[in-house]
């Protein structure tokens, strides 16, 4: 099986965003951390994140949907979602569910951490 490993933390040049790393593999069997993660971040009033998927090497259906789903709450709540550092092969999947004009996907975590 699998595994996938997370950490939040502040952005250096802005500490109202906060940076989650996702590392290994977001499927239905690794998703439940990574809603927990993200709970857990807005009991603490934390909606400006920035995901740096570099080490992410597959996500499935399961962890689009929690993007999908946390989204309109973060927006409602003055916070935005970036994503950065995407593979190729995960673009293709986002670009194909026409993610890129719900999300805004950036190269550098510190052009994401700019965008707020």
């Amino acid at each position: 099986m699998e595994r996938l490993a997370l950490n939040s933390r502040g952005a250096l040049s802005n500490n109202a965003v906060t940076v989650v790393d996702i590392e290994g593999v977001l499927d239905i069997n690794t998703v439940s951390d990574f809603e927990t993660l993200l709970q857990d971040l807005f009991k603490k009033k934390q909606y400006k994140l920035v995901l740096n998927m570099k080490q992410l090497t597959y996500i499935s259906s399961a962890g689009f949907g929690v993007l999908m789903s946390i989204i309109k709450d973060v927006r409602k709540n003055k916070g935005d979602i970036k994503i950065v550092n995407v593979s190729s092969d995960i673009y293709k999947v986002f670009d194909l569910l026409e993610l890129p004009g719900l999300f805004h996907i950036l190269k550098t975590e510190q052009d994401a951490v700019g965008e707020f």
